[in-house]
């Protein structure tokens, strides 16, 4: 390929959204609960990826005029392992963004309050996950998708630009540059055409 083609990458190397599992099923239920005029919580890790995530999807969501709170763990807490339950007494749906926990306890927990819950994560879930059939939505770059180095910003990135495209608006334009962050931060293989482009449009 032509040296350019590699420094200037273009929309075309995009994969499909058709490839991540999960997209849909999360756009509908996350669409429908903004009709409905639900509450949302967001939470997110620390660390730069998980920060630009919760970025990505607390701008957006407050773009399409949902009510949203974001919550970032302290320090070394991963995910909702340590989630204090009395922050969702009046939350309808909670986001969890690049942070994923493979104990199904962690987000029966959750479900067990009444909240709605998605994930957006680019970590390897483990089977267990699936076996416990647990009424939530996983999107996740780490199965089943061309592109595994895919950090959880450039998930959440598939995700506002999925929705756009859905509704016929134009709300993530200016949010490139967290995923582009989220991916350099994580150190995402910037060999691979998808994140190039991520990274070319952010910067």
């Amino acid at each position: 390929a032509d040296i350019s083609d590699f420094l200037k990458p273009t929309e075309e190397d995009m994969i499909s959204f058709e490839k991540m599992k999960g997209l849909h099923e999360a756009y509908e239920i996350i669409d429908d609960a903004i009709t409905m005029g639900e509450k949302f919580l967001v939470l997110a890790d620390v660390d730069a990826d998980g920060c630009c995530s919760n970025a990505i999807i607390t701008r957006y969501l407050r773009r399409c005029g949902a009510d949203v709170e974001c919550i970032i763990n302290d320090g070394k807490i991963h995910g909702a392992e340590h989630l204090d339950l009395s922050l969702l007494s009046d939350i309808d749906i909670m986001i969890i963004v690049d942070s994923l926990n493979n104990d199904p306890e962690v987000y029966k927990r959750i479900l067990d309050t009444g909240t709605k819950l998605v994930v957006f994560d680019h970590h390897l879930p483990e089977q267990r996950l699936f076996d416990a059939n647990l009424d939530f939505v996983l999107v996740t770059s780490a199965k089943d998708y061309p592109n595994e180095a895919l950090s959880g910003a450039g998930v959440c990135m598939k995700y506002v630009l999925y929705a756009d495209e859905m509704n016929l608006t134009d709300y993530s334009d200016d949010l490139w540059v967290y995923a582009a962050i989220g991916l350099i931060a994580d150190m995402s293989d910037m060999s691979v055409p998808e994140n190039r482009y991520i990274a070319y449009r952010g910067l």
